[in-house]
This record gives C-alpha cells, sequence and structure tokens, in this order.
C-alpha cells in the first residue's frame, strides 16, 4: 500500500504548464493512444489512464513539471508494526524510525525495478489516528459506572527529503483532566509533540542508520492486541526521551544504543545520565517465525509511567541512587497463531526515601518494580473481513506506588470494518493490590484509584467498545 501512494510523488524537476503539454503529446505520439481532455489537467484528484502503464506515465509527468504534492499515507511505521498483525490497535511506537526506514527501503527498491528516477524535491506524507472509546465497569467496590470518551487522535507528518534522510513530526491529542486549568474534560483538551526526530539512513545501501530528536527509546518493543488496557509492562517501563541512537538492522539482527539526559538524578542533573542498548535476533525454525530481543538502560525512573510520579512538582526528580533495569521480549508467530512474550525489571530496589513497599503494611523496603505481559491471538477471516481474537495477561510487582494493578487479564476481538477502520471489544479485569499493601515516599499524589484503600484487594471488570478510524 505504501509503495502505490509513493508513485504520484516521483518527481524529478520542476517545469512549466506548456512542458507538460508537450511531454504529454509526445506521450500519445509515441503509444499512438488517444487520451480524453479530462487527463490533461494536472489539478485533478484523481488521475485514471485506459492502461496501468500509461496511467504511471501520466502521474510521472505531472510531478514532474509540477514539484511534489502533499499526500496521505497509511500511518507509517505504526500500523505495520515489527511484531504481530496489522489488527493491533494498540501500538508502541517503539523502533517507529526503523519501520518507517523499511518501507522507504520497499519503495526505493519499487523505484529501482522499474526504472523510476528518485526525486529530488521533498515528498511529504500526511498520517494519524482518531480513537473513540465506550465503556461500562463494575470497579473495585462493586458500583457500576459507563463512560464514552475521545480516547486519542494523532496527526503525523513524515518528511522524506532524500534516500538517506528523513524528518517525523507527530502531534497527539491529549485527553486527561488538569486540574489546574478545569475540571471539564472538553475545556481540558489539548495537543502535544508526542514523536519528533530525524532519521539518517539508507537501508538499501547499508545496514546502519542514526536518529536524533524526541523518541520513545528502543527499550522493550510493548505491542499489544488489547485496544483499551494495555499491558502493564507498557504502562510501567516504557520510555519518552529527546536523545541520540544508532542502530544496525539486517534480516537476522537488530542492534541499538541509544543516550539521553533523564529528567530523574543521582547527581546535579545537569549532564547526559541515562543510556542503553536493545540486541534483537530473528530466525525461523520450520514454519515458526521467532523475534527475540534483550534490552538494558541505566535508569528506569525516566519512563511515561514513573514520570507520573517522580516528575509531579509535590514530589521530585532527585533519587539517592539511580535504578537499572533489563527488558526481554519475544514474537513467536506459526500461521495465524501468534504469541507475544515481555518481562521488565528492575536490577535493583530503590532508595526506600524514593519509594518503597510494604507487602504487611508494616515492614517498609525499597521497591523493586517488574512488569510482564503474555498475548495469544489467533487471526481469522469473518467473512471476507480480517479480524482476530486475543486472551492476554499482564502482571506487576511492587509497582503499587505507581498506581497500577496487580494483574491485569484481558480478552479482545478486532475486526476490519474496512480500510482503516477497526472495531474493537474488550473484556478486560484487573485485581488489585492486596488489602495489606502500603507504600510510602514518592507516590501518585492524591487518592487514585488503584492506590484507594478501599480498593485494594478486590477485582473490577470492564467491558469496552473501541472505534479506531487511521489514515
Amino acid at each position: 500500500m505504501f509503495l502505490f501512494l509513493t508513485l504520484p510523488l516521483l518527481a524529478i524537476e520542476e517545469g512549466t504548464y506548456v512542458q507538460f503539454q508537450e511531454a504529454e503529446e509526445k506521450t500519445k505520439e509515441e503509444t499512438q493512444e488517444i487520451i480524453p481532455e479530462s487527463y490533461q489537467n494536472p489539478l485533478l484528484k484523481s488521475i485514471k489512464a485506459p492502461s496501468e502503464k500509461k496511467e504511471l506515465s501520466l502521474q510521472q509527468q505531472i510531478v514532474d513539471y509540477f514539484g511534489t504534492f502533499v499526500t496521505s499515507s497509511p500511518y507509517p511505521g505504526v500500523r505495520a508494526t515489527l511484531d504481530g498483525t496489522d489488527l493491533m490497535s494498540s501500538l508502541s511506537n517503539v523502533n517507529k524510525d526503523l519501520q518507517i526506514l523499511l518501507e522507504l527501503k520497499e519503495a526505493t527498491q519499487f523505484m529501482d525495478k522499474k526504472g523510476i528516477p528518485y526525486p529530488v524535491n521533498p515528498r511529504i506524507f500526511l498520517s494519524g489516528e482518531i480513537e473513540f472509546t465506550g465503556f461500562v465497569q463494575k470497579d473495585a467496590t462493586g458500583r457500576a459506572r459507563s463512560d464514552l470518551n475521545l480516547t486519542d487522535a494523532e496527526i503525523d507528518f513524515l518528511i522524506v527529503a532524500a534516500p538517506w534522510l528523513y524528518g517525523f513530526i507527530g502531534i497527539e491529542y491529549d485527553s486527561s483532566l488538569d486540574p489546574a486549568r478545569s475540571l471539564s474534560r472538553v475545556a481540558n483538551s489539548r495537543l502535544h509533540a508526542d514523536s519528533l526526530f530525524i532519521t539518517f539512513g539508507d537501508l538499501t545501501k547499508q545496514p546502519w542508520y542514526g536518529t536524533i530528536g524526541q523518541t520513545y527509546i528502543p527499550y522493550g518493543q510493548y505491542t499489544t492486541f488489547a485496544a483499551v488496557h494495555v499491558p502493564l509492562t507498557r504502562i510501567l517501563f516504557r520510555t519518552l526521551a529527546r536523545n541520540v541512537a544508532v542502530g544496525f538492522f539486517n534480516h537476522y539482527l537488530h542492534c541499538t544504543t541509544y543516550v539521553f539526559k533523564g529528567d530523574s538524578h543521582a547527581d546535579s542533573g545537569n549532564n547526559l545520565n541515562n543510556y542503553g542498548m536493545n540486541l534483537g535476533l530473528r530466525f525461523k525454525i520450520k514454519e515458526l517465525n521467532c523475534k527475540l530481543a534483550v534490552g538494558a538502560i541505566r535508569n528506569v525512573a525516566d519512563s511515561v509511567g514513573m514520570q507520573g510520579v517522580f516528575g509531579n512538582p509535590l514530589n521530585g526528580e532527585q533519587l539517592h541512587h539511580v535504578v537499572p533495569g533489563i527488558n526481554c521480549h519475544g514474537n513467536f508467530s506459526w500461521g495465524n497463531w501468534t504469541l507475544l512474550l515481555a518481562y521488565n525489571q528492575a536490577l535493583r530496589p530503590f532508595n526506600r526515601r524514593d519509594i518503597a513497599f510494604s507487602g504487611n503494611g508494616i515492614t517498609f523496603k525499597g521497591a523493586r518494580p517488574a512488569a510482564s505481559d503474555a498475548e495469544l491471538a489467533y487471526s481469522f477471516k469473518l467473512g471476507t473481513r480480517p479480524s482476530s481474537i486475543a486472551l492476554g495477561y499482564s502482571r506487576s510487582w511492587e509497582a503499587l506506588s505507581f498506581n497500577v494493578p496487580k494483574e491485569r487479564a484481558t480478552l479482545t476481538w478486532a475486526l476490519y470494518i474496512f480500510r482503516g477502520n477497526i472495531l474493537s471489544l474488550e473484556l478486560n479485569s484487573d485485581k488489585l493490590y492486596d488489602q495489606n499493601n502500603r507504600v510510602s515516599g514518592n507516590v501518585a499524589t492524591g487518592l487514585p484509584y488503584y492506590l484507594n484503600p478501599r480498593n485494594l484487594g478486590h477485582r473490577d471488570y470492564t467491558f469496552s467498545v473501541d472505534y479506531l478510524l487511521y489514515f
């Protein structure tokens, strides 16, 4: 799909309308076919010709003489994930830079095969998504809750400047409440920058690439089949940072290293203080496709989930010591079946004065957060529509301070309604931490749901309907 959307953008030079008409007349003479007058207008939104060959020729002539156009693209680097199937309706955005490189590699190889010259002008691809969710819930206290909400919206710009250079700008809608602004959800609706980066590399020439900017660093993958309730690994450990990353990719091996200045620190916080690496392998055992990866990071406290606590002005970013972390994850696919496995863990406990956890409500120790996720999915056709059903189980340890449940079980059915539209039905159950569990030090402020003593030791049940439009 990406390749066909690329075709209208293959410009090699700009010219005048007279030049375009001359080129078109030359094409008529060479093919000895009469082209209807409607094809001669280069400003038409859609250009069709009697044959695929002539249509490509007309499209090429238009952009050759009028420059590049802005076009829509199928949500590059997000819908087509490295792990799993297209029916995943909640993806992690990790390794987005690499996925776009792989798509551009396919486009370049297609152009070379067809003898199409590479455009000298930048190409701009526009993509995005809008997501709406409704749910009914029996919460941990047995009370009924329900809601309708615009849960996500995003607009992305991919600017391809050269075969070895592109930029990406992702603007995302934030639906969370900020009491300092207003208690109204509509008044709190706002946009913010998410992924913004520049990538250098051409995988048709060499396996190395580099990325600078703000990205979800390659520590873990966090891809999921769940539409609404994402795994606890993703909530706790996914990290967004302004970083420099260098990667290597071929058919069997993927390696990435990165460095950035994290917000949490155990010193002055004035220098680059966080770094890590990720190593992945791809191989096949008969009909079983396998992808395995391991990663490490110097300080897990810079993750998005943990920054919800440490980044709060009522707490603080100063730590008594940094807390390294490790990650391992795998993707296994056989026929219509896909199995996802992931595990994250802090390599040492936090200092008790930073984050403390108690299993009995009396004795406290430094918390050592960890989380796991396992998902099994089966894809099939419902009539002519692609569909999938997935069962997921996620677990956390000593992470109560960050306002997450102890266990999460999810059953999700997803269906492609039509192109770019996914409908998901999800049944989720969260088991909260035990009644005797307590935390101290830096914790989520207020009395949030998973930390509320009245809710501890109980389980909730939620049924959600999620509709996702992406383009």
